[in-house]
């Protein structure tokens, strides 16, 4: 999995040997594990759609953080961020255990910790697209991001291996507490790659761009407009959709925790399946034909849901571990391809508030989608009604709803542009696209 060094950076295999780690840890705090311990402390939807709102919202103090990076540079940034954050995986470890507790309590300090946990994380990310970007050249990000993609892949598929085999039977307090630790521990190991991953000396950008930022001009730069839309309506639709998903199998269908997290695992098998040719794929043919048909294959997926949850199809085991394998194809597909269009995009000048002004637009969207489906849910809890052969209710309603978004998406998309490859420069002076009007030096 390492990659020549004629190709890339120096180095640069500390970035994806973080991720795994680093994925690791997000696939418990962040995902399957965490959902189902809320839910069995009895979290309906609107709670488990704010626990989920927590790490895309705070990301918006992403905007105040990149006014620091000119003082501490990347890495130094990023690494006080993700250090400080494991504390609070630590402390979320030791949630279960407290059994003297009420359920509403062990509750309330898992939303604490997800709180604080999220509030740092969103500080401190701010550094970590800017910082690959001027690490790797543009005509190898392709491969790059997919490269990392396969490590990220392999670490969430450890993680939810893991989990499945630890939450099996009656599960008990301490099993929890266990698969929360092996996050707490796996965040730890990743500081010591991210200390190794090399940092970008750009002083005269990092120093300009803590200078006045004119964030009416940035917003209105017609590439990177369509591309923050089109990214919106995306998140609106699928927004909460892997809690909803978990929340449908585990208290409509009645699955156990331990074939939960096996089908999420599924999800991870495909997306290790398409990560390590997306990327050549997309640095051949560009990001947008690939994020099209990534798109038109949710639509079939979220048709499938409506099947099932319209009970127009059985939901066995088959077709949900099936639903989830092509789900992580497709998202895979559609995750490198979007980062990639994201990173070409993005002006040289302006770069670290371009990435903040577009991460906290999306993340705002992102964090009160589930918030708003989560409170849909509860308040259509009760709702039965049978139209010919489809049974409408709270969650068939939700999957037609999403799928008609995600179509909106897939229109939207045609709007995209896609600048070409920039011709053989420097890497200091390389650029995919002019600064939009209104960005100059002084605001880099």
């Amino acid at each position: 999995m390492c990659a020549s060094r004629s190709v890339y950076p120096p180095g640069a295999t500390n970035a994806n040997w973080f991720g795994l780690f680093n994925a690791v840890s997000w696939q418990i705090m962040l995902g399957t594990p965490t959902v189902l311990y809320a839910r069995s402390q009895g979290a309906g939807a609107t709670v488990l759609g704010l626990i989920a709102s927590f790490t895309p919202l705070l990301v918006v103090f992403q905007i105040p953080a990149a006014h620091l990076l000119p003082r501490y540079g990347y890495r130094r940034f990023i690494l006080a961020g993700w250090g400080t954050r494991s504390f609070f995986i630590f402390a979320m470890a030791g949630v279960p255990l407290l059994t003297g507790l009420p359920p509403w309590a062990r509750l309330s300090l898992v939303i604490l910790c997800m709180f604080a946990f999220n509030l740092i994380r969103g500080i401190a990310s701010g550094a970590w697209l800017p910082w690959m970007s001027e690490l790797i050249p543009h005509e190898v990000r392709g491969r790059f991001l997919s490269r990392d993609m396969v490590f990220s892949q392999v670490g969430s598929l450890i993680a939810l291996s893991v989990s499945a085999a630890v939450l099996r039977g009656n599960v008990q307090p301490w099993q929890f507490s266990a698969v929360f630790l092996l996050s707490a521990v796996s965040a730890t190991v990743s500081l010591w790659y991210l200390n190794r991953i090399p940092d970008v000396t750009a002083p005269d950008r990092l120093r300009r761009s803590g200078q006045r930022v004119p964030w009416k001009h940035m917003l209105m730069y017609a590439p990177f407009l369509r591309l923050v839309i089109f990214n919106v309506l995306w998140v609106a639709a699928v927004g909460g959709l892997g809690v909803f998903t978990v929340a449908y199998l585990r208290g409509v269908l009645g699955y156990s925790e331990s074939l939960i997290l096996r089908f999420s695992a599924a999800g991870i098998i495909g997306g290790l399946a398409t990560a390590p040719w997306i990327g050549r794929l997309l640095d051949r043919e560009g990001s947008r034909p690939v994020m099209k048909l990534s798109l038109a294959v949710f639509l079939l997926i979220l048709l499938v849901w409506w099947l099932v949850a319209a009970s127009v199809v059985a939901a066995t085991v088959t077709i949900i571990a099936a639903v989830h394998l092509v789900s992580g194809v497709a998202g895979t597909a559609f995750a490198v391809a979007n980062s990639r269009l994201m990173m070409a995009i993005m002006p040289v000048m302006g770069r670290n508030h371009f990435f903040a002004l577009f991460t906290v637009i999306t993340s705002i969207a992102l964090g009160a989608s589930p918030i708003g489906w989560g409170v849909f849910l509860d308040a259509m809890r009760g709702f039965q009604r049978t139209t010919g052969f489809a049974a409408w209710n709270n969650y068939s309603i939700y999957f037609a709803l999403v799928w008609m978004l995600c179509a909106a998406t897939l229109a939207y998309a045609s709007y995209l542009h896609e600048p070409p490859p920039p011709a053989d420069e420097p890497p200091a002076a390389r650029s995919p696209v002019p600064a939009p009007s209104g960005i100059h030096e002084g605001t880099a």
